[in-house]
């Protein structure tokens, strides 16, 4: 454990609950060039992932093979929680380093000693995975509420994740479908949202003009 590495987990809301001397003889750190799989399908660990530096795309692999980014890891950020205690032989998603990256990896046994040891880390644990709930459920309303253009803005808005462009994960037939849209709809959604000034369509790119 570095110096960085240490000061990255004591910035972490959830990871500076546990004593520093517990976890640093039971954490793994890892560097993953970029493009590099973190974790897959078939390859991942039942561990908690905490990212130290750079930052990662979450991709859903659907029955046709097609992938479509679904989120966005940054510096801070922890994941794994699918499979940590949810004996699935799969990962749900695919996960892939953006940029150069450095994450910190802790184990399945070191966070059930945790939950034991420090109150408080298990406290931080539940309030995270009600964050990621609220955020499944944000998604799940973009596919379900409201007319057309208000569906389309509201999954524009959760794949920028903040930032003000990005380009399309899919083709228009897809993004049809993981709305719940026909596509027409979705051409006459992006003009309406264009004409509002809301947005801005350049090919694959989409500008958000009004976040």
């Amino acid at each position: 454990m570095t110096a960085n590495d240490r000061e990255a987990l004591l910035r972490n809301e959830l990871i500076s609950k546990i004593d520093m001397d517990f976890i640093k003889e039971g954490t793994d750190f890892l560097n993953f060039k970029k493009g590099e799989k973190l974790l897959t399908k078939k390859s991942f660990r039942r561990s908690l992932f905490l990212i130290i530096k750079g930052s990662a795309t979450v991709s859903k692999i659907c029955l046709d093979g097609h992938k479509t980014v679904i989120n966005r890891l940054d510096e801070g950020d922890v994941f794994g929680m699918a499979t940590l205690f949810y004996e699935e032989t799969e990962y749900p998603s695919e996960i892939t380093a953006e940029s150069p990256m450095r994450i910190a990896i802790f184990s399945k046994e070191i966070i059930e000693e945790a939950f034991e040891k420090y109150p408080e880390f298990a406290k931080a644990y539940a309030v995270l995975l009600s964050k990621k709930i609220h955020f499944l459920n944000e998604k799940l309303s973009a596919f379900s509420e409201g007319e057309s253009h208000e569906k389309l803005l509201r999954w524009i808005l959760s794949m920028a994740d903040g930032r003000e462009e990005f380009e399309l994960p899919c083709s228009i037939s897809k993004l049809a479908s993981m709305v719940g849209i026909g596509r027409a709809s979705v051409y006459r959604a992006f003009d309406q949202l264009s004409e509002e000034g809301k947005i801005k369509k350049e090919g694959k790119k989409i500008v958000i003009l009004k976040p």
